[in-house]
């Protein structure tokens, strides 16, 4: 099979020679001994081929015995906070939020916080990997620098905490004003707005967050109906669900991304598919906290895209997509039966259907000619990959992040080997260790 430009004649930057490609296009063909050639940043041809065509590209890669596939996509995160992995463990989420993390990001959050738990994340995440993630966190101008040095894709929300009601909001808008000027140099990262939820936001601010995003055309990021309690708490308050409220309010007419949807009732559900709202399916976190299983199929039935995230590292505590769709998938095994939701539909999910949550299927998602040339090789040559019998199977049930050999983003190869070339891991590493003393020893 082949998918390429009629009359290519341009020696291609680099060629991806030798490996199994999975599009994960509409059809989902499968492309055995596969080169794919990247020019300018983007895919210029996919084909069979039983030797390496004569046109030799500048760079070739050599994906024998991988699987090469788009590049994966975590839906939502929070980047920032990664230096507090694993500090607040066994707690609900609220607990959690309010008890633990809420007073230790009031006391260690800062710019160069943020900066270098990006780095950190970022380090994990181009080794098992991701290649955009969809952020919400504090000093997102820190993390748009990082994700500018490590060559990753990102969608930064600068978030919003603002449960008095009585914060200055023209100071608050104000500040966002600062953050997309300061993050609009940075070509591989797209503004968002991300207020927290129903339950770190007043309504009045709702209303203003929705004209504000609908105004600069951003992405909007928040946490859904994570627990039961959130939506209680939301219908004894104003006799409606979160969802319902956001529809009222006007808020699902932005591009519109949430996180957990965890506690639905059918009415969300169709809602969320009326006005094409992304969601964020993120099960080890969720599971972690307490919070019960989304019920992804119904939402898929119901239309709703649906990707995956890990959430932060706090709360789950890695990075690893591909231990999150395997997660995923047994989840919804026990939650609704065998068959209902298969291998091939959560590794659409971290890759195709994640970028259609996103809004960014028409440049990412999956390989296919003029798409950006996002993709990675999963190596096969593994006892716990051997026989492979069905490669989706494989993604979703036995591979893990540790066995990503090569990512190229946009055209730069950001790993190849299994060495990470954009950024110093070791003296990120040591420079991580150095912050975790410090909030050690500030834990009384």
């Amino acid at each position: 099979m082949i998918l390429a430009n009629k009359g290519q004649s341009v020696v291609p930057d680099i060629s991806f020679i030798g490996g199994t490609a999975l599009t994960l296009n509409k059809t989902n063909d499968i492309i055995e001994n596969a080169q794919i050639d990247i020019l300018h940043g983007r895919i210029v041809s996919i084909k069979s081929v039983s030797k390496p065509t004569q046109l030799l590209a500048k760079k070739i890669i050599d994906a024998s015995g991988c699987l090469v596939m788009p590049g994966l996509i975590n839906g939502h995160t929070h980047t920032g906070m990664t230096l507090l992995r694993g500090i607040a463990d066994d707690l609900p989420l609220h607990n959690w939020l309010n008890d633990k993390i809420f007073p230790l990001e009031k006391k260690w959050v800062s710019k160069d916080f943020v900066y270098l738990g990006n780095l950190l994340a970022q380090l994990e995440m181009i080794r098992s990997g991701t290649t955009i993630f969809n952020d919400m966190y504090y000093f997102e101008a820190a993390a748009a620098q990082a994700v500018q040095e490590s060559g990753l894709r990102a969608i930064c929300g600068q978030t919003l905490v603002e449960i008095s009601g009585v914060e200055d909001t023209q100071k608050i808008f104000a500040q966002f004003d600062q953050y997309l000027e300061a993050i609009a140099h940075f070509p591989r990262v797209l503004p968002a707005i991300a207020p927290h939820s129903i339950y770190g936001v007043s309504d009045p601010v709702w209303e203003k967050i929705t004209q504000y995003a609908s105004e600069r055309s951003l992405r909007v990021h928040l946490h859904l109906q994570e627990t039961k309690s959130e939506v209680e708490d939301c219908q004894k308050k104003r006799n409606m669900t979160p969802t319902e409220f956001f529809e009222k309010v006007g808020l699902f007419r932005n591009k519109t991304i949430v996180a957990h949807a965890v506690c639905m009732e059918e009415k969300d559900i169709s809602i969320l598919s009326k006005y094409q709202v992304g969601v964020i399916h993120n099960p080890e976190s969720n599971l972690k906290l307490g919070s019960l299983i989304a019920p992804v199929v119904k939402m898929r039935d119901a239309g709703v895209s649906i990707g995956l995230g890990t959430d932060g590292t706090a709360s789950n505590n890695n990075l690893d997509l591909l231990e999150e769709a395997d997660t995923a998938l047994k989840l919804q095994i026990f939650q609704t039966g065998v068959g209902k939701l298969k291998a091939l539909d959560v590794v659409r999910m971290l890759t195709l259907e994640g970028a259609k949550a996103l809004k960014l299927d028409h440049e990412i998602g999956s390989l296919e000619v003029g798409k950006s040339a996002d993709l990675i090789a999963v190596n096969t040559e593994f006892p716990h990959a051997v026989p492979l019998y069905d490669p989706f199977s494989h993604l979703a049930y036995s591979a893990s992040g540790r066995d990503v050999k090569h990512s190229v983003v946009g055209g730069s190869v950001l790993m190849e080997n299994g060495k990470v070339l954009t950024l110093d891991e070791k003296a990120i590493l040591q420079e991580a260790k150095q912050w975790g003393r410090r909030i050690a020893s500030g834990i009384s």
